[in-house]
């Protein structure tokens, strides 16, 4: 289809294939961190029901934010790529198969708190029994102690996993850090720089192309009207010439001998 000389059908489409593959490139940059099809280390998350009901495997891998990492859980992918980042020691949950089991309180509440691990280990365990039961009887220890377990195995997904003060104040610290060094991080300084030479390349491609589109569709119709004025003065008797002759590059020029500068002849 033509338009003022120009193929729409073709800069539509050469438009559309440069404009799909820039955007698909800068969402996987943009977007690396959310992305589960991204070829990295990826761990075996088995979601759970609050009645410990199988919902299916899911991908989880390590991410880094502002120079902290971070466990991101996948939980729905491509289009919407659904998720949440719960802390790295969430990886200390993993059982003897390398998955890591994951409660989900309230269906797709896509918020951190909403998924809990089902097995949260407690710093020592045993020791922390043992001493509640040196004060009781020994007539009431086994009493006591499938209580407190009962207590420990209904109460241990309302808290998450907890870390440590020094990893709290080294995941502060590094935010800090973050923060002041963001004005050196050559995304941050460069991006928009990038961003508007990619987009520069692509509208040259897209300009290249009309160009060319644009010299073929002429030439073909310069080729097509000049056929018709041919068959036009071929039908009234007349002899066809082109404006512009093909030039006839096979004739050789004489052989004028070796010609010396600064002489005439």
């Amino acid at each position: 289809m033509d338009m003022f000389g120009f193929d729409i059908v073709s800069i539509i489409l050469v438009a559309g294939f440069i404009t799909f593959w820039g955007v698909v490139i800068i969402l996987f940059v943009l977007f690396a961190n959310k992305n589960p099809y991204l070829p990295r280390k990826y761990y075996n998350v088995r979601l759970l029901d609050r009645e410990e009901n199988d919902l299916g495997m899911r991908k989880g891998w390590v991410i880094s934010e502002h120079k902290v990492k971070w466990f991101r859980i996948g939980l729905k992918g491509f289009p919407s790529f659904k998720g949440v980042e719960k802390d790295i020691s969430i990886m200390e949950t993993m059982n003897k198969k390398g998955e890591i089991e994951i409660i989900e309180d309230v269906p797709d509440k896509y918020e951190p708190e909403n998924y809990t691990p089902k097995n949260i280990p407690i710093t020592q365990k045993d020791a922390f029994v043992n001493d509640i039961l040196s004060v009781v009887n020994d007539d009431a220890k086994e009493a006591f102690r499938m209580k407190i377990n009962e207590a420990i195995e209904k109460h241990s997904r309302l808290v998450d996993l907890n870390t440590s003060r020094a990893t709290k104040e080294y995941i502060s610290q590094a935010r800090r850090e973050a923060e002041r060094v963001k004005s050196d991080d050559f995304i941050y300084k460069y991006g928009p720089i990038l961003v508007l030479i990619v987009a520069g390349l692509f509208a040259y491609l897209i300009i290249d192309g009309s160009i060319k589109a644009y010299q073929t569709t002429m030439a073909s119709q310069g080729a097509l009207m000049e056929n018709g004025y041919k068959q036009i003065v071929e039908q009234c008797g007349g002899v066809f010439q082109p404006i512009n002759p093909p030039k006839n590059d096979t004739q050789t020029k004489p052989n004028t001998g070796v010609q010396l500068p600064f002489l005439t002849t």
